[in-house]
């Protein structure tokens, strides 16, 4: 049985598993697959958690925190608590949950996964593994959820997973399209990937309680003001029956029936999911490929459960006439079912007990280099930057190179092999990897991608090339 936990720490929910008999399972507190991430600050060592905090959202609003993910590396002070105290909070309640389901056998290790375009000097990342520490574990992981989620179809179906994935990840708040290489399924490569796109549940939540109020004000009897967050919990669930149903009625807070069909819902989220189709668009052309290049489009996260998503997917693909890319959200393979709400966590299990190497072969492997012209640029783990300025660890005389050009974060990842993250950083200039074209200045375009051996970087008129090292 193996002590460790793969938590996938969500914007509005959170969720976990654990290895029982050597497969993934999904942990369940109190007979629910997922935990609200939402906190009550009742004193600084009082903080009440997940579903026992639902009920101090309208009695404590002042103290009560939700969709707080982003913004963990911001100052806090909720009744003497800062985000570190809080997430610890939360991770403990999530690790005391999951060792119940675990045969009351301690999960000292955690496995994090975290957004794409998290680098090793992201501060959100640093508080969530210190707090992760104080919340019990011994050893904490990271790993970026489109890979994770690779890793679960990957274990769904072994060798019939090969070939170019579109990771579609619409969760609570934003949609993080990236595009991954399953080649090798036991090694999905990062290929190219976007985050940040504003679209997700709780905007879809707040285009039907607007709706809602538009509704209310012109029958003359307006939604109550103070009883606005349990309008808002209506408005949620109403949201979550037109996936199984075609019409729905709530009661609100005017004491009068609001009733939504499907295809209103539609007419009013339309515009916020063309926004992930244009990402999908850009990041498919920077990339140098084309949607026919595409085996599948993995459906991951909550809000891929509406029916409207799959339908006005699969309409976007018929106008590039790319009608053969499957849309998985749904499916049973050799090792179980795809589970696109909780393929992160899962997938994340599934790495560590099906297809992680032992750490004992790290010393197989040095950091890379990067290679320019007769110059060997020996990386380090961590941050390493490379432009003009002085303050770069590489310093290059490149009139056409920016001052911070671009950066490689260096990691282990958890079989102890060495990934290597560029992130572009130059505002006036793009940094290109192989044929991807990292921009900053394009809303859409990709920001980072994970380096392989022999890959061609170009920063102004200065070419590298990436080379791993063996011992």
């Amino acid at each position: 049985m193996s002590n460790w936990i793969c938590i996938d720490f969500g914007t509005c929910n959170s969720a976990a598993a654990i290895e029982i008999d050597g497969a993934p399972k999904l942990v369940s507190p109190n007979n629910l697959p997922f935990f609200p991430t939402v906190a009550c600050v009742l004193s600084k060592d009082n903080i009440v958690v997940g579903q026992s905090a639902e009920m101090f959202r309208t009695k404590c609003p002042e103290h009560f925190l939700q969709e707080f993910k982003l913004d963990i590396d911001k100052e806090l002070d909720c009744n003497g608590a800062d985000y570190r105290r809080v997430v610890a909070a939360f991770l403990k309640y999530i690790k005391s949950s999951a060792e119940i389901e675990n045969n009351n056998t301690p999960l000292d290790k955690a496995l994090i996964t975290i957004p794409a375009m998290y680098t090793n000097a992201d501060k959100r990342k640093e508080v969530m593994r210190l707090a992760a520490l104080d919340a019990g574990f011994s050893e904490v992981e990271f790993m970026r959820e489109p890979q994770a989620a690779a890793y679960h179809y990957a274990y769904i179906n072994g060798s019939a997973a090969a070939g170019l994935s579109l990771i579609y990840d619409l969760g609570g708040g934003t949609f993080d399209p990236t595009l991954i290489d399953m080649t090798k399924v036991n090694n999905p490569v990062l290929w190219g990937g976007d985050v940040g796109v504003k679209c997700g549940g709780q905007f879809f939540d707040a285009a039907i309680y607007k709706e809602a109020q538009r509704c209310a004000k012109n029958m003359g009897k307006p939604l109550i003001r103070d009883e606005r967050l349990k309008d808002y919990v209506a408005c949620r669930k109403l949201k979550e029956d037109l996936s199984a149903q075609l019409s729905s009625t709530t009661l609100l807070s005017n004491n009068e029936y609001f009733t939504l069909s499907r295809e209103e819902l539609r007419v009013l989220i339309t515009d916020r999911l063309r926004l992930t189709f244009d990402a999908c668009n850009t990041l498919i052309s920077t990339s140098d490929k084309s949607w026919d290049d595409i085996e599948r489009i993995l459906l991951v996260g909550g809000s891929t459960s509406m029916p409207i998503v799959s339908d006005m997917l699969g309409k976007h693909l018929a106008s590039y006439n790319a009608n053969d890319v499957r849309i998985v959200r749904s499916m049973k393979g050799m090792n179980g079912e795809y589970n696109h709400k909780y393929a992160v966590c899962l997938g994340g299990i599934a790495y560590i007990t099906k297809m992680v190497f032992k750490r004992s072969e790290r010393e197989e492997e040095k950091v890379g280099v990067v290679i320019c012209g007769n110059r060997v640029c020996q990386l380090k783990e961590g941050t390493n930057t490379f432009g003009r300025a002085n303050g770069c660890d590489f310093i290059f005389d490149d009139p056409a190179m920016s001052r911070e050009h671009f950066v490689i974060d260096v990691s282990c990842d958890i079989n102890g092999h060495y990934e290597y993250l560029l992130t572009t950083m130059s505002t006036s200039k793009a940094t290109t990897v192989g044929i991807l074209s990292l921009d900053l200045r394009y809303p859409f375009t990709p920001k980072n991608t994970m380096l392989e051996d022999g890959m061609v970087i170009v920063a102004g008129r200065t070419k590298f090339s990436m080379k791993r090292i063996m011992k």
